[in-house]
């Protein structure tokens, strides 16, 4: 009887866990609350003395994108905004090329962006380096 009584309280156990451990499952940051809305990064950058750019495309790329490349001495940022789930990957690898000094270089979600400096990652308005996908952090 007492070998039963465990087995069930062991059943339950596993259950329960199971359970607790389904449920964290897709549970992550938002990359939408972590990378700032591209109006408000412009406004950010611009009010900092930053020179800001829009374009719609990459060095050595055929993709149309929504990128905003912002600039003030030698800091900068270089963002995607928009990218689909299969152009992010691309949009990332073309970015990998393109920077080798920089502070964080990610793909997070459907963004891709490049920054060169904690400064400048702040005064954009990120509110975190939590990630949902890949990056390259240089301290």
């Amino acid at each position: 009887m007492r070998k039963n009584v465990l087995c069930i309280i062991a059943v339950i156990l596993l259950t329960a866990l199971s359970v607790g451990c389904a449920s964290q499952v897709g549970v992550g940051p938002d990359p939408d609350k972590i990378v700032p809305g591209r109006e408000v990064l412009i406004g950010n950058l611009q009010e900092n003395g930053y020179a800001v750019e829009t374009l719609s495309a990459i060095e050595g790329s055929d993709l149309t994108i929504d990128r905003v490349l912002a600039r003030n001495g030698d800091r900068f940022i270089d963002i995607v905004y928009g990218a689909s789930s299969e152009d992010a990957p691309a949009i990332f690898e073309a970015y990998r090329a393109l920077y080798t000094d920089y502070y964080i270089l990610a793909r997070n979600g459907n963004y891709v962006y490049c920054v060169s400096d904690k400064s400048t990652f702040s005064t954009a308005g990120f509110t975190s380096t939590d990630n949902v996908g890949v990056q390259y952090i240089h301290e």
